[in-house]
């Protein structure tokens, strides 16, 4: 028996780009469900375990976060189900919340 504590998981449809570490190209999708721990989501295109993502989804939902822009650093931890090839399980590595002041202030830093 795994022992291990399990996040809770929250069903959220929330906007979402990701694209794997080093590529400069971005993927615009959106969250099935996330938790402190990672998140679920449709990829659209396959990605093994283990591939580095870096990924920001927009806090679009009422609660404290809202209008914050979640910054992760991230690895797929599997992909695949019955009903959906893609769909993709990711653990956070790292991630910060950055408030719409911050993110004004970084696009205008460059």
């Amino acid at each position: 028996m795994d022992d291990k504590p399990v996040a809770p998981r929250f069903s959220l449809k929330l906007p979402m780009r990701y694209r794997p570490a080093g590529d400069s190209r971005w993927r615009d999708t959106t969250t099935r469900n996330l938790s402190s721990s990672g998140v679920l989501f449709l990829a659209t295109e396959p990605l093994p375990p283990g591939r580095k993502l870096e990924i920001e989804i927009m806090m679009t939902a009422a609660f404290p976060l809202k209008g914050c822009l979640l910054v992760a650093s991230s690895e797929v931890v599997r992909q695949g189900s019955e009903d959906a090839a893609l769909l993709t399980a990711i653990r956070y590595l790292h991630y910060e919340t950055l408030t719409e002041h911050e993110q004004a202030q970084s696009a205008a830093q460059g």
